[in-house]
């Protein structure tokens, strides 16, 4: 008959010792290997951002494939990955890619870097002479023309638009070329206060409105609104102007 076990008997099994230095070493090394993947991840946004201006698709390409240097990175800054299983390779791979995502980002706008073109819109073009302070007709484009009716003493054509960059533009240049003549450039003007266009003279003027104006002896002419930021980069707006 099998012997009752007492509840002052000393059990067989003990619990192995905490190896406390084991355990600070372990997490120190991983705390380490932590900070040199997102070291490693600035490394990886800045040659993606060295090769956006070529093609993003190879920038995006070649920052996943820096990632992979971290097998040999992290070994040449004193960190052994002997003991890296698949897991922790997963943890530090993830933790490349978010870090290396968020520093390409950061680097691919201002101050450090410029990418986005200017814009262009609202254009609309009025019959005007000089020295006129009244309402405008302010007429769209349609189809990419537009066409205004000149009676004296209006002879001239007013063009009024919007242009703006993230950033900020270095210049807007108006091109203006009559049929059958040479083309000439004209810088445009800021232009605030209230709106002078008809049924709109209530509102302001948004910020980055500019406008140009011009004598309409041409049967027609083609007007390109050119606009450039610090960076070099530059917006064009292209269309014909008619008169009746």
């Amino acid at each position: 008959m099998a012997r009752r076990k007492r509840k002052d008997d000393v059990p067989d099994w003990s619990a192995p010792e905490f190896d406390e230095v084991g355990y600070m070493r372990t997490e120190i090394g991983a705390a380490r290997a932590a900070v040199a993947t997102i070291a490693w991840a600035v490394v990886g946004a800045a040659v993606s951002f060295l090769l956006y201006s070529v093609h993003p698709a190879l920038a995006f390409f070649a920052g996943i494939l820096v990632g992979f240097g971290l097998y040999f990175f992290l070994p040449m800054i004193g960190i052994s990955i002997d003991a890296f299983k698949r897991r922790d390779w997963t943890g530090h791979g993830i933790t490349y890619f978010f870090s290396w995502l968020a520093f390409w980002i950061l680097l691919l706008n201002p101050p450090f870097g410029d990418f986005t073109n200017p814009t262009i819109q609202s254009v609309s073009v009025s019959p005007f002479h000089s020295g006129y302070t009244g309402p405008l007709s302010c007429l769209p484009l349609v189809a990419g023309a537009v066409t205004i009716k000149l009676n004296p003493p209006n002879t001239s054509a007013y063009v009024l638009f919007r242009a703006s960059d993230n950033v900020g533009l270095a210049s807007v240049q108006v091109e203006v070329t009559p049929n059958g003549q040479a083309a000439f450039v004209l810088n445009a003007t800021p232009q605030t206060g209230s709106s002078r266009c008809a049924n709109h003279t209530a509102e302001t003027y948004p910020g980055g409105t500019y406008n140009v104006s011009f004598v309409f002896n041409a049967s027609s002419y083609v007007v390109t609104i050119v606009a450039r930021d610090r960076s070099g980069r530059e917006a064009t707006d292209s269309f014909q102007m008619f008169h009746t």
